[in-house]
């Protein structure tokens, strides 16, 4: 009898992790939510050729404008992102703070989502580090080439 009790106590608290690891509940705290990250860099290995002009790029950043290199953006806890423009906004039009999209974060894997409002697809990451004022993301995709690592270094705002 006792055998069958803690199998059971057992089966419940197994399953009651797993459900909770794959969820991202209002309530939970990411270390790295609430607060403002601006990217400082994103390096792809192996280069490839981003913005067409013959040379491979290590630096996904070729791909931003100018007034996008100060935009920051904040994870907030319950699953919205939002977006700064920073200082040098690329239309004086644009609000400085808006929602850009939607997070959810496996603390289990480390994985995180993101779904900007502007694309067709989410994008998952891993974090790797959060610290202070530092925040480390990976992650990959495939082109004609092959497949490309992609770390990406955020830093606090």
């Amino acid at each position: 009898m006792k055998t069958s009790q803690t199998l059971l106590a057992l089966t419940i608290f197994i399953g009651a992790s797993i459900a909770t690891a794959f969820t991202f509940p209002a309530d939970q705290k990411a270390a790295f939510a609430d607060k403002y990250w601006i990217l400082e860099s994103s390096v792809v290995s192996p280069a490839i050729d981003l913005n067409m002009d013959g040379k491979a790029d290590t630096d996904l950043r070729v791909m931003m404008e100018d007034c996008e290199k100060d935009d920051a953006e904040m994870f907030k806890t319950g699953g919205t992102v939002m977006k700064h423009e920073g200082a040098n906004k690329c239309d004086e039009e644009d609000e400085t703070i808006s929602e850009s999209g939607t997070w959810q974060y496996n603390a289990a894997t480390k994985q995180l989502t993101v779904k900007h409002h502007n694309t067709d697809k989410p994008q998952t990451m891993t974090v790797k580090e959060v610290s202070g004022n530092k925040m480390i993301v990976t992650s990959t995709f495939t082109s004609a080439k092959g497949k490309h690592n992609i770390t990406a270094i955020y830093k606090l705002k």
